[in-house]
């Protein structure tokens, strides 16, 4: 299903590992556009502290094929030495503004908590309208300390106290501010494949959420993973 002789780019995204970014990934992408239309009725509400949106988990067969695309390509720009574990679902961002809670008015990240770990982030762009959006990467301008308590606050406050204690507005994340410098986006592009460090801050290129759709056909429909790696014990 993935392509093996694809086109490959690494992009710096600064403090991180570069984002792999691997254009033409699967050999006949209209495939998962149509299995995600076929299954439309088993899509189900994405818990809020994942996305705003709806999904559908994919089969651990499909996922484990992501593994070969990582260590062909990824692994090493990562740092990483094994999956150890892995999960994948297609995605449909559907949330208005109106909707979306405070932890998605700030860039996102995925951590382990544990040393010997990391984990790699993976989206997949099924969708040929570009406008609907790729991905921004964002770099912290606060302490650590500070993050924390912005990634707390986004969590347990109310949107309209979020907002009050540190003046960010509703919406997806676009450009920097207090809190985060913009470091990159990457475009949107018809069956591109990106592969980066989960600990890199990042977030949709949403600049037009009413563009956002239900119909798989139509919408933002993306395939999502995360693979959890051990880490290599020495550098390659």
């Amino acid at each position: 299903m993935f392509n093996p002789h694809p086109q490959v780019q690494y992009l710096p995204l600064g403090g991180h590992a570069a984002c792999v970014v691997i254009d033409d990934a699967l050999l006949a992408p209209e495939r998962l556009p149509a299995f995600a239309q076929a299954y439309r009725e088993d899509f189900q509400a994405a818990p809020l502290a994942v996305f705003p949106g709806l999904q559908l988990r994919m089969p651990e067969e499909f996922t484990a094929l992501l593994h070969d695309v990582f260590r062909d390509h990824a692994r090493r720009a990562l740092g990483a030495r094994r999956v150890l574990r892995s999960a994948s679902r297609l995605s449909l961002r559907t949330s208005s503004m109106a909707a979306l809670a405070p932890a998605h008015w700030i860039p996102r990240r995925e951590r382990t908590f544990v040393p010997e770990q990391c984990i790699a982030v993976a989206e997949l762009f099924l969708f040929h309208d570009t406008a609907l959006g790729g991905t921004h990467f964002f770099a912290p301008r606060v302490s650590a300390q500070a993050l924390e308590q912005l990634e707390h606050d986004a969590d347990a406050l109310s949107p309209d106290a979020f907002s009050q204690r540190h003046a960010i507005a509703a919406g997806f994340p676009l450009v920097s501010n207090a809190s985060f410098a913009h470091v990159r986006t990457v475009p949107a592009r018809w069956n591109r494949l990106l592969i980066h460090d989960g600990a890199a801050f990042h977030a949709p290129a949403i600049a037009d959420p009413s563009r956002l759709a239900t119909d798989p056909r139509h919408g933002r429909l993306t395939l999502q993973a995360v693979l959890v790696c051990s880490r290599n014990r020495v550098a390659w």
